[in-house]
């Protein structure tokens, strides 16, 4: 695999995330700068900029449908309308920063993970309340759903990724092998791997069982974030360094390192299709790529 740069957007802050739209027209990225803007692609045009979050915008993603979702440091998660104007649905039952979100496949399920040390479950248009999940000890980095809609995994500064039950509302298991904060978690396409990337510079192989397979390192290299590709071959990490990883997980190699960024990569995300490829970074751009297989 191959990345070939075809866009570089920019923010007024750092950029904390992107989203492709279903059909992989429209791109939606998330900053510090307290909005959303929306891209037309291919040509990367300007088209619109989602306001009304009080404070920097932590995730963004699309929902099946064309809605978009935001979540934020304000403590609020919003449904915007595909096309912008005012937010559709706003939920701020979070008690502090909310750090990360995340959408079910088919959008009827939202989570997030915030400051306040928990996990929440929505309705996915309405974001009705539907759970609140405690455990962690400290802050939650990341959060992931199973395309199978059945369970949820959890990252947290407390060096442990919480699995969970979506039926019952309750713990599967505590993962416990990273020594220092887990920054993201991701599940397989297939449901049959979850991916764990840490403060350590390790990204942990997990079934979905959570029983740990093995260890891909880079030592001293803080990873920030994760995500496998739609076929499933290729884990994609973003690290402090700037550089995007790109990891052969069956082989366990590393395939490509790649200087994408000055610095920190908060967000790794593909379009539906595989094709391309945008990363979001602390220094207030977010690049997109075109993804060569090879």
């Amino acid at each position: 695999m191959r990345l070939e740069k075809l866009l570089t957007l920019t923010h007024g802050n750092s950029a904390y995330g992107a989203a492709f739209s279903p059909q992989g027209d429209r791109l939606a990225t998330a900053s510090l700068d307290n909005t959303v803007k929306l891209w037309s692609l291919p040509e990367g045009s300007h088209n619109g900029t989602l306001k009304g979050h009080g404070d920097g915008v932590a995730f963004v993603t699309y929902l099946p449908d064309g809605h978009i979702v935001t979540a934020s440091l304000d403590r609020t998660l919003k449904v915007w309308p595909a096309e912008g104007g005012d937010p559709r649905n706003v939920n701020s039952g979070h008690q502090d920063y909310l750090s990360c979100a995340a959408a079910s496949r088919s959008g009827n399920l939202l989570v997030s993970g915030s400051f306040d040390r928990t996990v929440r479950t929505f309705d996915g248009l309405s974001l009705n309340t539907v759970a609140v999940l405690n455990g962690h000890e400290a802050t939650v980095q990341s959060v992931a759903i199973s395309n199978s809609e059945q369970r949820i995994a959890s990252a947290s500064d407390d060096l442990s990724i919480r699995l969970w039950d979506v039926a019952s509302r309750s713990p599967i298991k505590t993962l416990n092998g990273h020594s220092r904060a887990v920054e993201a978690v991701a599940f397989a396409p297939d449901d049959k791997l979850l991916a764990s990337a840490g403060a350590d510079g390790a990204i942990k192989l997990w079934t979905i069982d959570g029983e740990l397979l093995d260890s891909l390192e880079t030592p001293g290299v803080r990873l920030k974030s994760a995500v496998f590709s739609p076929d499933g071959r290729w884990l994609v990490s973003g690290a402090a360094d700037g550089a995007l990883r790109v990891w052969d997980h069956a082989a366990r190699q590393l395939a490509l390192t790649l200087p994408a960024h000055q610095n920190t990569i908060y967000g790794v995300t593909f379009s539906a299709d595989g094709t391309r490829l945008a990363s979001s970074g602390f220094d207030r751009t977010i690049c997109v790529w075109r993804v060569i297989a090879e």
